[in-house]
């Protein structure tokens, strides 16, 4: 008998399932392969860690909502750390998709924001999962090893936390943590506090720029915009894209050199 529609969906979610799986996999091989050997450029920068909280907010709420977890952020204020901004995302992400991911339904997650160490802030992500055996921790930072959850209905790679921590390093920070068994684990990063660029105080003191009629910021300056792509659909993408920007000029180029 052919399958029904129910069928075809519960197939489709599980090959579906099973593809980002592997894309996690993978990235997170590749992302441990170009640090172990010496080829991840960061660029350490003032970053204003209320934003970087409040994007990782929204992108782990709908994930906490479907099992009933409550997700508690701080007020980060004005607080700003030194860091490169995309891979102090992606560390905050995976703690926090890690706390959803084995914690309890109905549970909760909790980040805080410490000051206890002069010129450093630590970021800790509070859980009320299942927590750990001192054994357990022992292990933690092991890649491939996912203590015990090999079996569970949760996938991992177990390589996700080694990343965060060569990250964490490469950004001159910490990282750390502490559990319990049936309590939950808290884990906790620390970076060094900076200030903002003296120009980007000088550019948020400024008044707003005007607002064309697509919704873009009319500087009245017109910028050039060099684009290297040598594949055309992707060309094509983004010639329309930049078509609705009267500040913008765009140039192409197939390969690098050329660029």
């Amino acid at each position: 008998l052919p399958s029904t529609l129910p069928q075809k969906k519960e197939f489709a979610g599980h090959i579906l399932k099973s593809g980002r799986h592997l894309l996690t996999l993978i990235n997170e091989i590749l992302d441990l392969a170009k640090i172990e050997a010496g080829a991840v450029n960061l660029s350490l920068e003032p970053v204003a860690l209320g934003e970087v909280l409040d994007e990782c907010r929204t992108m782990i709420e709908p994930a906490a909502a479907q099992r009933g977890i409550g997700v508690l952020f701080p007020d980060a204020g004005a607080t700003v750390v030194e860091a490169d901004r995309t891979r102090l995302k992606q560390v905050l992400l995976n703690l926090l998709s890690n706390a959803v991911k084995y914690n309890r339904d109905g549970g909760a997650v909790m980040v805080a924001l410490g000051f206890d160490r002069s010129g450093m802030v630590r970021m800790s992500v509070q859980d009320t999962g299942a927590g750990m055996r001192p054994d357990q921790l022992d292990l933690l930072f092991q890649p491939f090893n996912r203590l015990g959850q090999e079996n569970s209905a949760e996938e991992g790679t177990g390589i996700g936390l080694v990343v965060t921590r060569r990250l964490v390093e490469l950004m001159k920070g910490t990282i750390g943590v502490s559990s319990q068994a049936g309590v939950g684990s808290v884990f906790w990063i620390e970076l060094p506090l900076t200030e903002p660029h003296a120009l980007g105080a000088i550019v948020s003191a400024a008044p707003p720029p005007q607002v064309s009629p697509h919704g873009v910021a009319d500087t009245g300056v017109r910028r050039t915009v060099l684009y290297v792509e040598d594949n055309p659909a992707n060309l094509k993408l983004v010639e329309e894209i930049v078509r609705f920007r009267s500040d913008l000029r765009l140039i192409s180029a197939q390969d690098g050199h050329l660029g």
